[in-house]
């Protein structure tokens, strides 16, 4: 009798930074449903703890956060060898152009405004660069 191989299918790990508790909730039971494993940070602070422990394949990103806002947390992330090339998406309810500059000037790789998508929208987008 042959034995089958175990295949070992690791789920994509995405660290959800976002300061909203409903917000935070619904993006984690739609990105679960999607097949993501979530890390979830409610501040900017609590985000650079996950990683300091664990490696996200990306990160979803707020910018408006009370203590280090989400600009200050990428120019950190962006400073550390480890972490520099962790692929990042803004999703946040402004999107001044100079925001959107600075943003790209620390190489995220999209930046959403919230109330230009659904949840379910921005889910897809993030699924595009984590295959």
């Amino acid at each position: 009798m042959k034995k089958k191989k175990e295949e070992k299918v690791s789920l994509k790990k995405i660290l959800v930074i976002e300061d909203e508790p409903p917000l935070r909730e619904a993006i984690e039971i739609k990105l679960k449903k999607e097949g993501f494993l979530c890390l979830l940070a409610e501040t900017a602070e609590a985000g650079l703890k996950i990683l300091e422990k664990e490696r996200p394949d990306l990160i979803w990103l707020d910018l408006l956060m009370p203590g280090m806002g989400g600009m200050a947390f990428l120019e950190a992330i962006r400073q550390r060898p480890e972490w520099s090339d962790i692929p990042v998406v803004i999703v946040s309810v402004s999107a001044s152009p100079e925001k959107v500059r600075l943003a790209f000037g620390f190489n995220v790789v999209d930046y959403l405004v919230k109330s230009q998508f659904q949840l379910s929208d921005i889910v897809k987008r993030i699924g595009s660069f984590v295959k």
